[in-house]
């Protein structure tokens, strides 16, 4: 690259923009390129809090330091505040590559480690609790009446039953979820659906531009049956592509009806509330109740009866990492526990 095409002020702005054109947009895919613009734009607005301006001129390595400490401060995942610092890093490498002098001691980032990864310990539901998650679904309607009996207009607890059903019996990851269409479903009839011994997801969309197929239980399958003989097609337009769907009437609803990853996990919440609020034994309570404790609990079900099958868990899960496998897998303490309590 010529130096003259490089920005002539030591803004964070001119050179984040120009580092995003040249290097991140258009060759990494959008939801990376969002996730990276939104760690570079945090950064900025630290030096901007810190100084009052966002020079890198006066960017060390106390500051990055810093920054790191706050995103702690806001109780942000480890694995989040360690995005964040790769976004960084390669940031400030590459600015420093074309134009050294301008961090005052070099790259601020150099040196930093990421903050090491929690014990992998994962929120597992056991088998008591998943029976009395599914019992609720099953109930769901009853909850979403008014105290004359009726339902809410909005409420779609058909839904929010298959919701449950497909994350325990896929995995999924919420996004995966949300971004399902009803040509990913096969068989797709509702009457299929319920005479079919198997049925599955396919070209399911993961991390990594990757795709896999992932299998439905029966209970998944008749829930699904469920849902698209009774609710979805009241919320159905002709721009309608997506499997789950925002209830018409809602003043948030996307103009294609899919539901936003913020409602699927609303939907769990509730969900936990009201099983915990039904459930006296606080040893099997479930709130909060969030899309990856069910990811966990088919990762661990799958772990158990494929007998660790690496080679299985990777293809059902859509993940490579055999550290990120091992986290989805591990028992849960009061699961290890039992292991040995007859020695």
């Amino acid at each position: 690259m010529h130096a003259h095409l490089l920005p002539e002020s030591d803004s964070c702005s001119p050179w984040m923009n120009h580092y995003l054109d040249l290097v991140i947009r258009g060759v990494r895919s959008p939801a990376i390129t969002k996730k990276i613009v939104l760690h570079l734009q945090r950064f900025q607005q630290f030096l901007v809090a810190s100084y009052g301006h966002d020079h890198l001129s006066v960017c060390l390595r106390r500051d990055v330091l810093s920054w790191q400490q706050a995103l702690q401060d806001q109780s942000l995942a480890v694995t989040t505040i360690n995005n964040h610092l790769a976004s960084l890093s390669t940031f400030t490498t590459w600015v420093h590559a074309r134009q050294p002098e301008l961090f005052p001691m070099g790259d601020p980032t150099k040196g930093i480690r990421e903050l090491a990864l929690p014990p992998l310990e994962p929120r597992t539901l056991d088998a008591t609790q998943v029976r009395s998650l599914k019992n609720l679904c099953d109930r769901l309607p009853r909850y979403h009446q008014r105290h004359n009996g009726v339902l809410r207009a909005t409420a779609r607890p058909i839904r929010d039953r298959a919701i449950i059903f497909v994350f325990l019996s896929t995995g999924l990851r919420r996004e995966e979820l949300v971004n399902l269409n009803l040509n990913h479903l096969e068989p797709a009839e509702p009457l299929l659906l319920r005479s079919a011994r198997r049925a599955r997801m396919v070209r399911v969309k993961g991390k990594g531009q990757t795709e896999r197929s992932v299998f439905l239980s029966a209970d998944a399958r008749h829930a699904l049956a469920d849902y698209l003989e009774q609710e979805r097609p009241r919320d159905t337009t002709a721009e309608t592509t997506a499997l789950f769907l925002s209830a018409t009437g809602i003043a948030a609803r996307a103009d294609d009806g899919r539901l936003s990853p913020r409602a699927i996990n609303l939907i769990l919440e509730q969900i936990g509330r009201w099983h915990d609020a039904d459930c006296p034994d606080v040893q099997r309570r479930i709130s909060p109740l969030r899309p990856h404790d069910l990811r966990h609990t088919f990762a661990f079900h799958l772990a158990q009866t494929t007998r660790a099958d690496a080679y299985e868990l990777e293809r059902r899960l859509g993940h490579r990492s055999q550290r990120y496998i091992q986290r989805y897998t591990n028992p849960p303490e009061a699961v290890a526990a039992g292991y040995v309590e007859d020695f």
